[in-house]
């Protein structure tokens, strides 16, 4: 059974297209054959009309010398005829032809006699080729019947070829005049030329024009090939370091074998690497002397911070025998020093997530555990904001293995996030969840983020807005461990925001961690789309009842979609 696939040209085309459209080289080797073959086509048809105008005026000068000779030898014969007789009319006439038509030239094809005046002695016309005898027309007979001066006519004809087309026979011409025969009268006198030889050489010469330009949109598009060749092989290997360079492969080089303008794009390329190779030495030795810097700074800091607070705690205590000014001095201060602390446990997370001695403490948990405690802990300042939170939480369980200390962090911040630009508008959490991973949502309807900013919102110390006061402080690393915490369970944060519209914050872990993460399409709610602003998401959470809880957020119990999990 013969499994190779049929030739097909129109599969040949279409890999020709795409070949041209995504190769410069083949395109410019085309685009180079095509206009060669143009040039040459136009130049060989030019040429071709010049040849066939040149070789049809020779070749009628030439019928036309030979035919003024056989004028001259005709009339010369019959001047010099003794006859009498008819038949010795009709015999001079024969042979005149014969001879006529035996010293005329080699492309003579017949030779025609015939009595003009039907008065005198009657002479049986004479013909050396009757079978082209139709190609002397009516017209050119009738012009030499009423011509006077014994003038020349000169008609062009076509000799009819096997298939009988018009054009596909052989060009030709007539010739025909008047001779004196004295007392026989004068003679209509016609001979036909044929240009086969000449058309012949027409078409050899057509012939060899073509091969010439075939053969030269060859020669050119074959050296055309070589010479980009030898330009886009070496841009090639440049393009493919590049991307091996940018893949993370920092010692990757070109070799450089050119001198020309390439050479000095592969050495250029070179001292590129070179500066970026050393750059990056430099920014990650930059790197691990500041994380150093914060790792020792965070813990040099922890005593004196510790010995703070306890001097702080005991003014605490012994605040209500102080006068007004200095209770308030002590309340600011111990608040203060809170807020030190705070600043000082996100330094410390965050030197543990660079030293690489973040681990992850699972433990099979209800999900909406953890939340809750997160809204509890964040309570007090949305209250202090006269924020609502709104918690609609599931009323079965979500059993997920987790880390319930880095998940109420990573609560907790996303809400003190929303909480400072809420700007007195609500604030929603919810979770829905399937058989591989769970979604905690936290949506605010505040000022929202601008979209060229939404890409920084988990970068270490950014703030969106420098100017805004903020209840909470912070050093701009509660988003950014946020997400180092979800990384941790394999998860990760999504988030969309649009400015007047709000920020809405998406927590994807998987139901079990060990099992890694879990592919978009298996998640339960995610983003319908990239687009930074685009707040749409695909999925449900199921809402059904609620249940007021706290003074300034709600908690609402229902099933989940799809039923109990």
């Amino acid at each position: 059974m013969n499994l190779r696939p049929r030739f097909s040209l129109k599969r040949l085309l279409r890999h020709g297209r795409a070949e041209v459209r995504r190769s410069l080289q083949a395109r410019t080797v085309a685009l180079t054959v095509i206009l060669t073959l143009a040039v040459a086509i136009v130049f060989s048809g030019v040429s071709m009309v010049s040849v066939r105008a040149s070789l049809l005026t020779q070749i009628t000068s030439q019928s036309r010398a030979d035919y003024s000779n056989m004028v001259q030898q005709a009339q010369t014969s019959l001047d010099a005829a003794d006859v009498s007789t008819a038949v010795q009319l009709q015999q001079l006439v024969n042979d005149l032809a014969s001879s006529l038509q035996s010293e005329g030239s080699s492309n003579l094809i017949g030779v025609y006699l015939w009595s003009r005046d039907t008065n005198s002695r009657a002479i049986i016309p004479v013909s050396t080729e009757p079978s082209y005898q139709s190609l002397i027309s009516d017209d050119i007979r009738s012009s030499v019947a009423s011509d006077l001066d014994d003038s020349v006519f000169y008609q062009p004809v076509e000799i009819p070829g096997d298939s009988g087309m018009p054009g596909s026979g052989t060009p030709a011409a007539v010739l025909g005049t008047v001779l004196d025969f004295g007392v026989a009268g004068n003679l209509e006198f016609f001979a036909i030329y044929s240009y086969t030889f000449q058309q012949q050489s027409l078409t050899q010469i057509q012939l060899s024009l073509v091969v010439i330009c075939a053969l030269l949109s060859i020669v050119v598009g074959v050296v055309i090939w070589l010479v980009i060749r030898g330009i886009v092989r070496p841009i090639e290997r440049v393009a493919a370091a590049s991307e091996t360079l940018a893949s993370g492969n920092l010692d990757m080089r070109v070799t450089v074998d050119r001198k020309d303008e390439l050479g000095v794009l592969q050495q250029s390329f070179n001292t590129m690497a070179d500066a970026l190779n050393q750059k990056i030495d430099e920014l990650e030795e930059a790197s691990v002397f500041q994380k150093r810097f914060v790792s020792d700074v965070s813990h040099e800091l922890r005593t004196p911070v510790t010995t703070m607070r306890m001097a702080s705690d005991l003014l605490e205590m012994k605040k209500d025998g102080f006068d007004p000014s200095t209770k308030r001095t002590v309340e600011l201060l111990a608040g203060q020093i809170s807020r030190f602390q705070d600043m000082l446990a996100d330094l410390l997370e965050i030197s543990r997530y660079d030293a690489g001695y973040a681990a992850l403490d699972l433990v099979e948990t209800d999900l909406c555990e953890p939340i809750e405690t997160a809204v509890d802990q964040v309570d007090g300042i949305a209250q202090a904001k006269r924020v609502p939170i709104h918690t609609y939480l599931p009323n079965v369980q979500v059993l997920t293995r987790i880390d319930s200390r880095r998940v109420i962090r990573i609560v907790r911040n996303l809400l003190a996030n929303a909480v400072d630009f809420a700007e007195d508008r609500p604030i929603e959490v919810r979770v829905a969840a399937n058989r591989k991973a769970v979604a905690i949502s936290v949506r605010d309807y505040g000022v929202g983020i601008d979209e060229d900013k939404v890409a920084h919102v988990f970068d270490r110390f950014w703030r969106g807005d420098l100017s805004r006061s903020r209840v909470t402080g912070g050093t701009g690393l509660g988003l950014s461990i946020a997400m180092t915490d979800a990384l941790l369970h394999h998860g990760s944060i999504r988030v969309r925001s649009a400015v007047g519209e709000g920020t809405w914050f998406l927590v994807l872990l998987p139901r079990d961690p060990d099992q890694g993460e879990v592919a978009d399409t298996e998640l339960p709610v995610n983003f319908a789309s990239e687009t930074p602003d685009d707040l749409r998401v695909t999925g449900g959470f199921g809402v059904a009842t609620s249940q007021v809880t706290h003074d300034y957020h709600e908690v609402r119990r229902d099933t989940m979609m799809g039923g109990p999990l």
